[in-house]
């Protein structure tokens, strides 16, 4: 694995290591659904995704659009943020459709208007299940899109934004068809381009293929052992690691905030758990088992790895003093919805801390060497089927070392 990946001129602007997590935000979750205020700086949040679709033609978030055009500093000021922004095109909408109802033109004119770092192409990606004909077929209309886009941003003659890039993505499940993709990206740009997305990964990891997964984004890093490379919607602290271990240099997750919730709460090394008055109506003796082992499990990180929690209900909250089990379980409690109160917002920043606290972890360790990394994300494994997959990934790493 190449440890020394050039970063590319549009992340130089900004003070922004790589690897590194690009939180998936949707426009109006603060305040609409449960958020408390905007929870980047408490978090240590140091790049955001948003989302083209919802600022074009999602009808419950597109009110926000005329006053996201109001502020001087467009979107960057809207959602409070002053680091990398990256915009979606929003192209897993139309994952399972069979055509795209928003034009790919738009999708660049709101990027440059709303003074966006990062501008992501509007890709067509498929299903694991599509065969070689709509695959063909999905990725002509890609190539389409990107071709319009860069043309777009071609006949600016460099009137956009400073710094703003346009990322091409890439699809593909075998090296032969990901070198022939690459090759007609190329063909466009007529160079090769420092930056680059991986798209149609999720569904491969969700439904049991992580390997395949883990071979992609590490071909494509084969073939571009300098550029900037992201994959999309990895969305565990797991799938992360693997990831960034195969060549990733960013990923994006909107986990964080879809499964807060749902009430669901993440530690790193730790399986997603889920703490409500209604599992413990179900089984009281394993609700308290969950606690207990989550209550330790979070000591362990304090004490070992200088985890930290806080009172996420204020900006600049202060550290939650947790030094034993009881301590960690009063912490919980403060996680969990009681007494009719839904504490969405405490999650949501709860588990957004987690990775980037991962993500740090994980620069931390690579800094001292392929070996320390290695060691570390299997420190996070419990699962012998995650165990197997990342030896797989070692493998692969290791036979073109």
């Amino acid at each position: 694995m190449d440890q020394d990946i050039a970063i590319p001129s549009i992340l130089q602007n900004f003070s922004f290591e790589t690897p590194n997590l690009f939180a998936s935000y949707r426009i109006g979750d603060f305040p609409r659904a449960g958020l408390a205020f905007h929870p980047w700086k408490i978090t240590g949040t140091q790049a955001l995704l948003v989302n083209a679709f919802d600022i074009l033609a999602n009808q419950r978030t597109r009110l926000f659009t005329p006053e996201i055009r109001e502020r001087p500093g467009k979107l960057h000021e809207y959602i409070e943020f002053n680091g990398p922004l990256m915009l979606d095109s929003g192209a897993f909408n139309f994952q399972k459709q069979n055509k795209i109802s928003i034009d790919a033109v738009d999708v660049l004119k709101v990027g440059i208007e709303f003074k966006v770092n990062i501008s992501v192409v509007l890709d067509h990606p498929f299903l694991p299940e599509s065969d070689g004909r709509e695959r063909s077929k999905r990725w002509q209309n890609t190539l389409k899109n990107t071709r319009k886009m860069f043309e777009g941003l071609d006949s600016l003659n460099g009137d956009i934004p400073n710094g703003f890039q346009l990322m091409p993505v890439i699809h593909g499940h075998n090296p032969s068809t990901l070198k022939r993709r690459l090759d007609n990206i190329v063909k466009i740009y007529g160079y090769t381009p420092s930056i680059i997305g991986i798209g149609s990964l999720a569904p491969l990891a969700l439904n049991g293929n992580k390997r395949t997964a883990i071979d992609i984004i590490h071909k494509v890093r084969e073939l571009l052992p300098n550029s900037h490379i992201h994959c999309f919607s990895m969305g565990s602290a797991l799938l992360m690691l693997f990831a960034f271990y195969s060549g990733a240099d960013t990923v994006d997750s909107q986990s964080w905030m879809l499964s807060a919730a749902f009430k669901n709460v993440q530690l790193p090394g730790f399986h997603w758990t889920r703490f409500s008055k209604r599992e413990k109506e179900k089984n009281p003796v394993k609700y308290q088992q969950n606690r207990r082992d989550f209550a330790q499990h979070l000591l362990q990180l304090i004490n070992n790895e200088g985890f930290i929690v806080k009172d996420w209900d204020v900006e600049g909250g202060e550290v939650f003093s947790i030094s034993n089990e009881n301590d960690a379980l009063l912490y919980i409690d403060y996680l969990e919805d009681r007494d009719g109160n839904n504490h969405i917002h405490r999650r949501a920043c709860h588990n957004l801390y987690t990775f980037n606290f991962e993500a740090s972890r994980v620069r931390e360790e690579m800094k001292k060497g392929i070996r320390s990394l290695e060691t570390f994300i299997r420190s996070r494994m419990k699962s012998t089927v995650y165990k197997n997959t990342f030896e797989h990934a070692v493998e692969r790493v290791n036979t073109n070392a």
